[in-house]
């Protein structure tokens, strides 16, 4: 009270102590008035705002630097795991080919046989020597002849030997040459087979028509 009865001792103490309320209320008006929700969006400018007041944390994000420099490049991560087996495609259309024959080679030299394997192939009547089949001694060496049921003009031949053995060569003959010491008659191709030496042997082989 002792202090208040000095404030108010003569006119310039009224003033003081009126300059003081004054001021408090204004600061507290402010402080009352002033807030976030009052502020209208944009408004505010970088001449409104203290210098070095903000941190980076106020601008999330909406300010960015130069792009930095290339960082080097990592080391090679672990090899995977194999992934699962795909499944199987479908069946592949047929061959171009007319006719195709795979036919086996058993026996000796001196007494071969020859035998068609139907599986593996399409449109082949028979196969046979040459000569008598009731005789196989007439019948002449590295030949095998071929009955197509089909018509066919060209024909490529190998040995089915696995590996290929450069040593046998298979040729054919499209038309054969029908007769008693040749192919039998109704064959359309003669398989002839030789050595390197150009001698005539026996071999399995495949042979294809077109």
């Amino acid at each position: 009270m002792r202090i208040i009865r000095n404030l108010f001792d003569g006119r310039g103490h009224v003033v003081v102590a009126l300059a003081f309320c004054l001021a408090f209320a204004g600061t507290a008006a402010a402080a009352k008035l002033i807030t976030g929700e009052q502020v209208k969006n944009g408004s505010l400018t970088g001449k409104d705002v203290k210098d070095r007041s903000l941190t980076a944390r106020d601008f999330k994000g909406s300010v960015k630097g130069e792009r930095g420099a290339q960082g080097p490049r990592g080391s090679q991560g672990p090899q995977g795991s194999q992934g699962l087996q795909g499944t199987p495609g479908e069946p592949g259309s047929p061959g171009g080919a007319l006719a195709y024959a795979k036919v086996n080679f058993t026996g000796t030299q001196a007494e071969p046989t020859y035998t068609l394997v139907p599986e593996r192939s399409k449109n082949i009547n028979a196969v046979n020597r040459t000569g008598n089949p009731a005789n196989p001694a007439t019948a002449i060496p590295g030949i095998v002849c071929v009955d197509v049921s089909v018509p066919v003009n060209v024909a490529v031949a190998s040995t089915d030997r696995v590996p290929v053995d450069p040593s046998v060569i298979a040729s054919v003959q499209v038309p054969t040459v029908n007769g008693a010491d040749r192919c039998p008659a109704g064959s359309d191709a003669a398989i002839l087979l030789k050595n390197s030496n150009d001698v005539p042997t026996e071999s399995g082989f495949y042979v294809i028509f077109n």
